[in-house]
């Protein structure tokens, strides 16, 4: 098996370079880091866990920790996650534990215990609850390096990755009132998901500044399913005032009301304008619905290179603040909203 000394002498580099390229210090170019990985691969480098802990005081091994029934319904967002992430960590030879928490099972507990095997060098958190995550407290009040996708705060004082969510649910909430739409479901991702309630707030405030009041018998706030997707918009339009408009939380969501309008007789962009906010997950493109959807959209695998670089950044306390990126977000028009 291939030693760091091994690498240096194929590379000509130094052993202390190889080392730190494997370990992610960002004082190591990016070229350099990746002709190390290549090398590593090629003549069958691993790192061994015990070797580089004594060395070290790190493993090289960070976990993300998921609710078994909270991600049972939707598959195509956590796998995007975990596919992107693990890959990202390998290239800096690192692995990624995806650790699945029964139901029922308490979460802080769950990290707890892991945190303190000393195995595990830090955490990605997902899916983060609205306000303050209690994996979240614990993970900062225990000192354990971790990143967030998303945030439990409006102004946190630790590492995460995350779009502006409040101005999704504004921007496309404005969109539909500028096309003439004044009632707009909303269906979106489960009570108490930080995204959701940042849409949520910026739906009502895009409502607030036309003069209107919000009717939350209008908003629907569940697993973003095909499924619920459907049986949410099927509700929605029985009410005896139905909505001209719907805003949906993703695709998934936009497949399942699509079919609900058309069961009901009714054709979107004509009858029902619908919008929505799209991760680009690969099993349903926006621009593939007919009529193609109109969507704000920012890719959920952008998210997966700032997540990694954070985490490392993190565990190397290379960082006395912590930093954070917002990604963009970017508004595609369509054909499913048309004027009123």
């Amino acid at each position: 098996m291939a030693t760091l000394r091994d690498l240096s002498k194929h590379l000509g580099i130094s052993v202390t370079q190889v080392s730190r390229a494997l370990n992610g210090y960002d004082d190591v170019s990016e070229a350099t880091r990746q002709r190390v990985m290549d090398a590593a691969r090629e003549l069958g480098y691993s790192a061994n866990i015990s070797a580089r802990m004594l060395k070290s005081g790190r493993s090289g091994i960070v976990a993300m920790v998921v609710d078994v029934a909270a991600e049972r319904d939707v598959p195509d967002v956590l796998m995007a996650g975990v596919f992107g992430l693990s890959t990202g960590f390998a290239r800096r030879d690192m692995q990624l534990i995806l650790h699945a928490m029964p139901e029922g099972t308490d979460p802080v507990e769950t990290h707890a215990k892991l945190a303190r095997s000393g195995l595990i060098d830090g955490f990605v958190i997902v899916n983060p609850q609205f306000p303050q995550d209690p994996r979240i407290t614990f993970l900062e009040g225990e000192n354990v390096p971790f990143v967030v996708h998303g945030r439990d705060r409006i102004t946190p004082d630790y590492p995460y990755v995350d779009i502006d969510n409040q101005r999704v649910g504004y921007e496309l909430t404005r969109y539909l009132l500028g096309l003439g739409h004044r009632r707009i479901a909303m269906l979106d991702g489960a009570e108490g998901a930080a995204f959701s309630t940042a849409r949520l707030a910026g739906h009502i405030a895009a409502l607030a500044e036309a003069g209107l009041e919000p009717d939350m018998s209008l908003v629907r706030q569940a697993p973003m399913t095909e499924v619920i997707g459907r049986n949410s918009m099927d509700a929605v339009l029985q009410l005896a005032d139905r909505p001209t408009a719907v805003i949906a939380g993703n695709t998934m969501l936009a497949a399942g009301i699509y079919s609900a309008i058309s069961e009901h007789g009714l054709e979107v962009g004509h009858d029902i304008s619908v919008v929505a906010h799209d991760d680009r997950l690969p099993r349903l493109p926006a621009e593939d619905f007919t009529p193609a959807l109109t969507v704000t959209e920012s890719a959920i695998s952008a998210s997966v290179e700032p997540l990694v670089e954070l985490l490392i950044a993190r565990i190397a306390a290379k960082r006395t603040r912590p930093e954070s990126r917002l990604l963009p977000v970017t508004f595609v028009e369509r054909a499913s909203a048309q004027r009123r």
